[in-house]
């Protein structure tokens, strides 16, 4: 059967987890049980959204700053700045990074359009 990406059910990722708790990151065995998603589905599923451990919370100021900083330095190297920001994913440190940089865009477009 063709594995399609779509978004994830509850009943998926809780089946996700019981499959990673009996079986450990057996991601072909793993994806063989979930039998519509890949093997790079779960593992991706499970390291960047529910693995214990992981802070979904917003990116604070402080944690902002550092992947501004760590950037500067890194270039996109999501992975290898994630490593300095404790339990953050790579994937979620380049979402924060893409949406501090629409949120600086329509500052500036606001910025110059008040002033015109």
């Amino acid at each position: 059967m063709p594995k399609s990406k779509r978004s994830w059910t509850a009943k998926e990722d809780n089946e996700l987890r019981t499959c990673v708790r009996n079986l450990g990151p057996r991601w072909v065995k793993i994806s063989s049980i979930l039998d519509e998603r890949s093997a790079k589905e779960c593992a991706e599923r499970w390291n960047n959204c529910l693995r214990p451990g992981i802070n979904a919370t917003s990116f604070s100021l402080t944690e902002r700053q550092m992947i501004k900083e760590f950037y500067r330095i890194y270039g996109p190297q999501w992975s290898r700045i994630a490593a300095n920001l404790p339990r953050r994913t790579s994937q979620m440190v380049k979402n924060c990074w893409y949406s501090m940089r629409r949120s600086e865009a329509i500052r500036i477009r606001q910025s110059s359009e008040a002033e015109a």
